[in-house]
């Protein structure tokens, strides 16, 4: 029988698994409360990534947000008024920044991509753009940090993830990237990540997702839920009220709030991002992640995109052009672009869960519900998996990929203040 699924929240995640759903028989609605992309799809880096991915909790994290509460030039920052909403969540956070949870993190994370290829293959099938541009190339001032770097992602290999086979010097990078400052001394090439444009990608889901018909609601606020036990029966919206055999939660950013009205905690909180463009410059073809400087530049056909920060100010985060400024003044150190020439200034929020891991399951109290949130700084990575394992469990009620680590409910346990809401 076809089952009818409706999608809220029409993001990377919401647009691919609408793809897929739609794709394997079902009958797809996708609300969002702006326009489709709107949020941080499009904005993104660009890095298409099985080999950098990380969660944000890591050792020394909690002493950097702390540090930034006085220092607002910090790639990590936390403004004090965003504190209050984040005691919960931040408590969460700092229990998981041990080492030992970090690493289990980024096996997570491995063990998720797995079947990165086959799954963005897929997305390919079905309409999306999946172009990929050259491999990132991740270069470093000082030899001994590029050591250690290099050295965290060899226990990776035992999980599928495809590691540097070693350092090059800075001779050797600059071949690669003619723009790199005389001060790089050693990097390696991340064969496994790739550029590709979020735009192209976004826009041409859209399109197939209009060409398969499927029914699309813009600008429509989720206002009120109606549940009987263990089901949700029907969604209103300032545009209409929606009925359904499954419906699928993957509002980026907006999750939280979105999930009260289900009565659900999605411990989700918005982690504000900026990016800024420059002219395009042959010195520059390959995407590079300044690991030193907690940027990154990727080139794309009509721009070089650079990107950074992650700034935590509350559920309606404010724009700040010393976000801006910081990206632009670290770089210069490390690449010789044209940062005079800077345009295109853009701010965005990213869905960041305590753990740095998504939120991917059927909580325990619907069963005819999925969430897909939380899925932080690498949406863009972890889209093409995610959407084959959430369309595989709306429609068969069971993934082939495993999502035991990314339990929606993992952190109900707590009854700390504010947790997930």
């Amino acid at each position: 029988m076809t089952k009818s699924v409706v999608v809220v929240g029409g993001g990377l995640v919401g647009l691919a698994s609408a793809l897929i759903l739609s794709d394997r028989g079902a009958e797809v609605t996708i609300i969002d409360a702006n326009e489709l992309g709107s949020g941080a799809a499009r904005g993104n880096a660009g890095f298409m990534c099985t080999t950098l991915l990380e969660p944000l909790a890591a050792p020394g994290a909690v002493k950097s947000a702390l540090t930034s509460l006085n220092d607002p030039t910090r790639a990590l920052r936390v403004h004090a008024r965003a504190l209050p909403g984040m005691i919960g969540w931040g408590m969460h956070f700092a229990r998981s920044a041990t080492q030992k949870r970090y690493v289990a993190g980024r096996v997570a994370l491995a063990k998720l991509n797995l079947r990165h290829s086959e799954a963005l293959d897929l997305l390919g099938s079905l309409g999306a753009d999946i172009t990929l541009g050259p491999e990132l190339v991740v270069p470093f001032k000082d030899p001994a940090i590029a050591e250690h770097y290099l050295s965290t992602l060899a226990p990776m290999a035992d999980y599928g993830v495809a590691i540097p086979t070693g350092l090059l010097d800075g001779d050797e990078l600059r071949r690669m990237v003619p723009a790199l400052s005389d001060e790089i001394r050693a990097g390696y090439v991340a064969s496994g990540d790739h550029s590709i444009d979020p735009r192209v990608f976004v826009d041409s889901m859209i399109a197939a997702l209009r060409e398969r018909k499927v029914t699309i609601v813009e600008h429509a606020q989720v206002t009120s839920v109606g549940r009987s036990e263990r089901r949700v029966n029907s969604i209103t919206t300032t545009k209409g009220t929606f009925t359904f055999d499954e419906v699928v939660i993957s509002a980026g950013a907006g999750s939280r709030p979105l999930g009260k009205l289900f009565d659900l905690r999605i411990a989700v909180v918005p982690g504000q991002g900026y990016n800024v463009g420059l002219p395009v410059s042959e010195g520059l073809t390959h995407p590079v992640i300044f690991e030193e400087a907690h940027a990154v530049a990727t080139p794309f056909a009509d721009r070089i995109r650079l990107g950074g920060t992650m700034e935590f100010d509350g559920l309606e985060p404010r724009f700040d052009p010393r976000r801006v400024e910081a990206i632009l003044t670290s770089m210069r150190k490390f690449i010789n672009l044209d940062f005079d020439a800077h345009f295109g200034t853009w701010s965005g929020s990213r869905p960041m869960s305590p753990d740095g891991l998504p939120l991917m399951g059927r909580p325990r109290q619907y069963d005819n519900l999925v969430i897909a949130a939380g899925h932080g700084m690498f949406g863009l990575s972890l889209t093409p998996t995610s959407a084959l394992a959430i369309a595989e469990l709306v429609l068969e009620g069971a993934s082939s990929i495993d999502l035991t680590d990314f339990d929606p409910d993992r952190f109900r346990i707590s009854k700390l203040v504010g947790a997930g809401r």
